[in-house]
């Protein structure tokens, strides 16, 4: 069966010994070293040729989007919205007013007591005194103080180019490694250990019948085998990483907020303060009969509960004709309102955040574009030639040994036993399993009968019987020198560090605040009056009278109706806080550049591929091949059977158009894809 594995080897001898070209070259002298089916396709047919192909990975170019300018949030200030409302201010408030309600009489004629005896109270006007009261007139507030944010200058390292990984080559090293090979395996050589027998003096068996053990040496011959000198290795090639500059912003300065004080607003408005209530008094005097409610002579004047007149004195009417000189008059006085002016707080004093834009600025760095690779070589293995020294089991077999179906040898050409020395010495561990005579472990004896010998007086018997003693032959070597690999070739990830630049910007060290200060209330001294003792009276004695008069007495006796004076009111429009200022967040899109980069999509795999080479091309068949290049328009050389440099370029130029897998070979998908046959 024909496998063709193409090696370096094989194609230096092929391109030497038979002068043609190197794609068939190749193919030949592989096809006469390729025997062993693990070097080959499991399918191969015989008289094909195949090469071992490094099929390189595949790569493809893609676009992506890298963000140059990281997507971010603005926030920006909704500012409050004010409506204006419309309330009732009290201007005057709301009293009470004493009207008086005359009493009503009805005429009787009867004996009375025309004056009876009494005692006057004289009435004592009450006093006032004039306090100082504080009236406020603008309130207590807060003031808002703002104590300004504080910055301190940071440096900071901001990354220009990131660190990053390149691959380096560490090569394969090797090492000259001295190897025993061994020429004849380690045997056992069998020595007999006769018996020993001793004289006994009475009329019995001379010597018995014994069993004597003879050793087989095992015939050696001389084998050839190829030895591995240097095993297949791989080179590492590697590729660069590539680099781009990208240019993007970096935050110099943070965006923050400014707080700015929006004062307290203020109104002035008019308010009256009562001063002194409204009350009744008795005046004594004529002077006091325009103003009065109610009139009453002196003469039998009687002030009762609530400073209201008691007694017989008779009402008066406004005839002042009628009227002595001396009179009590019940006046009424008016309550005492003083107008005073004062502020008060139209809307209170607020604090609203002022937006500071961040500061910017711009840092070119490096950035990877392509990562780094690497590829992978092959280095094909390297053989010698060790001649060895085993059993040659087939010149046994030859003689007339004959051997059971484990290996071992059990009877001679002459028909004696054979036993291994094992199962004669009595080693139970090794005679339980035997590796058979090919291995060399085993050593083997023959067995011969001794026959018995018998003696009147004396006789020999038996003292110790005869044995065997494996002795061991040691194994014949010697020393070949090859190559090994010590390390295998290999990459290393060398880390470049990465390179920064430092920046410095302002950051916020204390955030801008507020604080409240307590701004007292302002107030106005007014004066007003106050009882200071009570309207009194005192008593004195009044005679009584007696005299039969037509009198008028009292029917409904008189009194007061209290009406209600409704509170003064005016409306007043003013601004008030609708919805207080708040904030809001607006994103800010990325910003992205499109960066192209070569992407691995397969890796380098091999792949055996059938090829045309000496034992399956012929000369007509590659004349073939030529004509149909020729006609295709890829080849323009003589039609000469020989597979030269301009053929293989045609060849390679076609596989290029067509897709066909492109090597260093004629391969059988180029010939059918030419139309025509492989064989």
């Amino acid at each position: 069966m024909n496998r063709f594995v193409p090696t370096a080897v094989a194609f230096a001898a092929a391109f030497a010994c038979a002068g043609l070209s190197p794609a068939l070259a190749q193919g030949t002298a592989t096809a006469a070293a390729a025997a062993d089916t693990a070097t080959g396709p499991a399918n191969a047919a015989p008289g094909e040729c195949y090469a071992k192909i490094v099929v390189p990975a595949r790569f493809e170019t893609r676009s992506e989007q890298v963000v140059r300018v990281p997507a971010t949030k603005r926030v920006e200030v909704v500012p409050p919205t004010f409506k204006t409302v419309a309330e009732q201010v009290m201007v005057a408030p709301e009293y009470k007013r004493s009207i008086a309600v005359p009493a009503t009489y009805k005429t009787v004629n009867e004996d009375v007591v025309a004056v009876p005896a009494t005692t006057r109270l004289e009435p004592i006007p009450g006093t006032f005194k004039t306090v100082d009261e504080q009236i406020e007139v603008v309130p207590a507030s807060k003031r808002i103080e703002i104590v300004p944010a504080t910055y301190k200058s940071v440096s900071e390292q901001v990354l220009v180019t990131p660190e990053r990984k390149q691959l380096r080559v560490v090569p394969a090293t090797y090492e000259t490694a001295e190897e025993t090979i061994t020429v004849r395996p380690a045997t056992t050589r069998v020595e007999v250990i006769p018996a020993t027998f001793k004289t006994v003096t009475e009329q019995v068996l001379v010597r018995p019948e014994s069993l004597r053990y003879e050793p087989i040496a095992l015939p050696m011959k001389a084998a050839t085998e190829e030895v591995l000198k240097r095993e297949t290795a791989a080179f590492l090639h590697t590729r660069a990483p590539v680099l781009k500059t990208v240019t993007e912003q970096i935050v110099v300065r943070e965006a923050s907020k400014r707080l700015v004080e929006v004062p307290a607003v203020y109104e002035t408005v008019t308010e009256r303060i009562k001063v002194a209530e409204a009350s009744k008094q008795w005046k004594r005097g004529r002077a006091w009969v325009g103003q009065a409610i109610e009139v009453r002579p002196v003469k039998g004047f009687v002030l009762g509960e609530q400073s209201r007149a008691a007694g017989d004195a008779p009402l008066v009417t406004s005839d002042n004709r009628a009227i002595d000189d001396d009179v009590m008059c019940l006046v009424e006085v008016p309550e005492r309102w003083e107008t005073i002016t004062k502020r008060v707080l139209k809307s209170p004093a607020t604090v609203r955040e002022v937006e500071v834009p961040a500061e910017y600025g711009t840092v070119t760095r490096q950035v990877v574009d392509q990562e780094a690779s690497v590829q992978e070589v092959p280095v094909p293995a390297t053989y010698q030639t060790v001649t060895t020294q085993v059993i040659d089991i087939d010149a046994l077999r030859a003689r007339g040994y004959k051997f059971n179906d484990g290996g071992d040898i059990v009877e001679t050409p002459n028909g004696e036993r054979v036993l291994r020395a094992a199962a004669v010495r009595g080693d139970a561990a090794r005679a339980a399993k035997s590796a058979g005579a090919d291995s060399g472990e085993e050593g083997y004896v023959r067995e011969i009968t001794v026959p018995a010998q018998y003696a009147t007086v004396t006789k020999q018997v038996i003292d110790q019987p005869a044995g065997v003693r494996e002795v061991p032959v040691p194994a014949l070597t010697k020393t070949v020198t090859k190559q090994v690999v010590k390390t295998p070739a290999s990459t290393e990830e060398v880390v470049i560090p990465a390179v920064y630049k430092t920046v410095t910007r302002q950051v916020v060290d204390t955030p801008a605040a507020t604080r409240e200060i307590d701004v007292p209330a302002q107030f106005k001294t007014i004066a007003r009056q106050v009882v200071d003792t009570p309207p009194s009276s005192r008593e004195i004695a009044v005679p009584a009278q007696m005299r039969t008069v037509s009198a008028r007495v009292v029917d409904t006796p008189a009194s007061t109706r209290e009406e209600v004076v409704p509170a003064v009111y005016k409306t007043v429009t003013r601004q008030v806080l609708d919805q207080p200022a708040t904030t809001r967040e607006v994103e800010v899109p990325a910003i992205t550049d499109t960066v192209t980069r070569q992407v691995k999509v397969a890796d380098a795999t091999t792949e055996w591929r059938s090829i045309l080479c000496e034992t399956n091309a012929t000369q007509a068949k590659l004349m073939e091949i030529q004509r149909a290049l020729a006609k295709e328009g890829y080849y323009s050389g003589p039609i000469d059977g020989l597979i030269r440099h301009q053929t293989m370029a045609a060849v390679n130029a076609y596989q290029r158009a067509k897709g066909l897998p492109l090597d260093a070979y004629v391969n059988m998908q180029t010939v059918k894809a030419l139309g025509l046959s492989g064989n």
